[in-house]
């Protein structure tokens, strides 16, 4: 079986790889020392349509896996690792699972769940390190779009710091060679090659190591979203830093507690980048970001709203906006829009 996509990732272990593949998980003709799973908090059940129904299928129950597991992390990080598959005919080695949310805060709390996504990716990664040092196979780990099935989390929300985990474990743990994405769909399976083969995630993750630190004088902007918007943000940041002018954007930037690392990356920035929008309007992630860097006027951060459609603006946005220029782009071709903003913005630095 052949991947859709492949891409090498240079160590200092050596060249390891991220490959795509369109195939059931369990008809996978490749060992998988380590297959990733995800799950509501606490739920295990094999419903049907799910993975955990295919693995029941052919013999490998989760919900037992989780009583005994080899690693448990769930009081903690919500995330745990099976023992050793013993039955040689199977060519999974290893189930892990990360609960990315609990049912009532997916319910209830949009903010807690973005937040407790990452959190939970971040450290099922981790805990894959701790699992490394006392000697569990993790030449393989595969998994598919975590979140994207009953859970049916925004793949492209989770699509970014997933990815960015993924890069950096491969980087640090001299054991992991390869991580398989297997999606049965060939709809997922073909937007995860996308973004990974458009996505400058991966070369600016590899220069790391060895890049300069950027001055302090240097213009760096941050970009305000709705999540819908968030196409239009990864090209915006793509245009921006092909000119040389750093961006900061979560989920991708997100490094510690998330409500921490916007408040740094605000206070950090030369300019406050708001795309508005329908979407970003009734957004209280981008108002709360908003209010920060309004605290930062007038001396310390410019603000550069873009306008994408010509939703009306809600009496807290008109409170903020109503003094402000913000550059129209509801004219297409949306292209040009975007390039003659990255053209005002770098006049502007």
């Amino acid at each position: 079986m052949e991947p859709i996509y492949s891409v090498g990732i240079s160590t200092e272990f050596g060249k390891k790889y991220i490959d795509v593949f369109c195939s059931d998980i369990t008809l996978f003709d490749k060992q998988i020392d380590i297959l990733t799973t995800s799950a509501f908090v606490g739920s295990y059940h094999p419903s049907p349509k799910t993975l955990f129904k295919a693995l029941h299928d052919i013999g490998i129950s989760v919900s037992k896996l989780a009583h005994k597991p080899f690693i448990d992390l769930r009081k903690s990080c919500n995330t745990w690792l099976s023992k050793e598959n013993s039955d040689p005919q199977q060519n999974i080695g290893r189930i892990g699972c990360v609960e990315l949310v609990d049912l009532k805060t997916y319910l209830f709390d949009d903010c807690a769940v973005e937040q407790s996504m990452i959190n939970s990716i971040r450290a099922y990664f981790g805990m894959l390190d701790i699992a490394a040092i006392y000697g569990a196979k993790m030449k393989t780990v595969a998994l598919p779009l975590l979140g994207s099935g009953n859970q049916n989390l925004d793949t492209n929300l989770i699509i970014v710091p997933l990815l960015n985990e993924c890069v950096s474990f491969l980087k640090r743990n001299s054991e992991a060679e390869r991580i398989y994405f297997i999606e049965r769909s060939p709809q997922k399976a073909a937007f995860i090659a996308e973004y990974i083969q458009q996505s400058h995630t991966i070369a600016a993750l590899q220069a790391q190591t060895n890049a300069p630190s950027p001055s302090k004088a240097k213009a760096t902007a941050f970009i305000s979203y709705s999540s819908k918007d968030k196409n239009i943000a990864d090209n915006l940041c793509f245009k921006l830093e092909q000119k040389g002018i750093a961006v900061w954007y979560a989920p991708r930037d997100v490094k510690g507690a998330y409500a921490e690392a916007i408040t740094q990356a605000i206070d950090r920035s030369t300019h406050f980048i708001v795309i508005l929008s329908q979407n970003s309007s009734s957004s209280q992630h981008v108002l709360n970001e908003i209010d920060l860097a309004f605290q930062n006027l007038p001396n310390n951060i410019k603000f550069k709203p873009l306008r994408i459609d010509n939703a009306l603006f809600t009496p807290s946005f008109k409170y903020y906006l109503s003094r402000q220029h913000w550059m129209d782009a509801t004219v297409p071709p949306l292209e040009e829009r975007l390039n003659e903003f990255v053209e005002a913005l770098l006049f502007d630095t």
